[in-house]
């Protein structure tokens, strides 16, 4: 009885906590709509503080910091809320429009159409919606093969043979996806620059030498680490060294 007791209140206070969050992310959104971009900023942060993540806390979040002109953070964000929800039309739109306002136009070398294409497929849905949609064709195929034993025609036999196969193929392609987004997700390797200008190094040295120059707003790829420096890489293929605190990690 006194298990039955504690997993009561566990849930009950699951729910409370739950309840609470909810009530904090709507005060935000109001503080929002008053124009107080501010203070919705730190109740969405505190939110987040709590454990409660989702594409739309981080997309108001990324709204708050664009209204109140703090570029790096809005993208910061609204790419939080992609990896969420990375076909969201508003949360691509809003991060096309917040990087036209990034100093540094990084032009990102071309990339073969297949990969292009198959990029743009795995985005489609996020790890969640990948494994669902596999899990979902898993069953299929495995009603269809057992249908192939079933029925005694041996037209529908071919038919339902083809149709299995085709079904493990997309089952396949979905648990791939699936992992490809989580992989995505869940990576700590892209970051956004925070400073304001940073010289990138060519050596993980203070004393080496300054390679180019970064604006805030500009997103990084992480190659390497020595201590508090990172190797970094530009989407147009340039590398060189930069200070941890100088990025924020998506």
């Amino acid at each position: 009885m006194k298990k039955y007791s504690i997993v009561f209140l566990l849930l009950l206070s699951c729910v409370v906590f739950a309840q609470e969050a909810s009530r904090q992310f709507e005060q935000a959104n109001q503080l929002y709509r008053n124009g107080e971009y501010e203070k919705a900023s730190q109740l969405y942060q505190q939110v987040i503080k709590n454990g409660f993540e989702s594409a739309k806390l981080y997309y108001n979040l990324g709204n708050a910091y664009f209204k109140m002109g703090d570029i790096p953070a809005s993208i910061l964000n609204y790419e939080r809320a992609k990896k969420i929800s990375p076909n969201d039309e508003d949360i691509n739109y809003n991060l096309r429009l917040v990087n036209l306002r990034v100093v540094d136009k990084i032009e990102p070398i071309p990339r073969l159409f297949f990969l292009n294409w198959w990029l743009s497929f795995i985005s489609l849905y996020s790890s969640n919606g990948w494994s669902t949609i596999g899990i979902i064709l898993l069953w299929i195929s495995a009603v269809t093969g057992i249908m192939i034993f079933v029925v005694k025609v041996i037209t529908f036999q071919r038919l339902l043979f083809f149709l299995t196969l085709v079904l493990i193929a997309l089952t396949v392609s979905a648990f791939t996806g699936a992992y490809k987004q989580n992989e995505i997700e869940n990576s700590d390797e892209i970051a956004i620059v925070f400073t304001q200008t940073v010289s990138v190094k060519s050596a993980p040295d203070n004393q080496s030498t300054d390679l180019f120059v970064l604006h805030e707003g500009v997103k990084v790829e992480f190659l390497d680490a020595v201590g508090d420096w990172r190797k970094i890489r530009l989407a147009d293929g340039k590398i060189g060294w930069l200070l941890l605190k100088d990025v924020q990690i998506i």
